[in-house]
């Protein structure tokens, strides 16, 4: 999310990133940043979110992204009908990773994506 669309959007945004970044395969970066992308326009368009927090971690063999909201949230089970989660897990999954959704009604959400890398 730009400063703009954050602005935009007035959700706070902040980003965050621990270990020792390296180079990735193109594809797995494609991934990442679409994810994020698809992450961050959910919390636009359905959390009613005031803030959002985008995590990017480098661990010793794989790397984590993770986005966090403290929007409305919603039943993961329950969430059908779009491309978003859906697309999500098909294209983490191309590249070997998993992901794993968190949220509840009222309880903001969290998308934390792993890969091999």
């Amino acid at each position: 999310m730009t400063e703009a669309t954050a602005a935009e959007a007035a959700i706070t945004a902040r980003a965050e990133v621990t270990g020792a970044a390296r180079g990735l395969p193109t594809g797995t970066e494609v991934v990442l940043l679409r994810v994020c992308q698809e992450a961050l326009a959910n919390v636009r368009k359905h959390a009613a979110a005031s803030r959002v927090t985008i995590e990017l971690c480098y661990a010793a063999e794989a790397v984590r992204l993770t986005v966090i909201d403290d929007g409305c949230g919603f039943d993961p089970a329950a969430a059908s009908g779009g491309y978003g989660l859906r697309g999500m897990r098909d294209r983490v999954g191309q590249v070997g990773g998993t992901v794993q959704v968190t949220s509840a009604p009222g309880a903001g959400a969290e998308v934390r994506v792993e890969v091999p890398g």
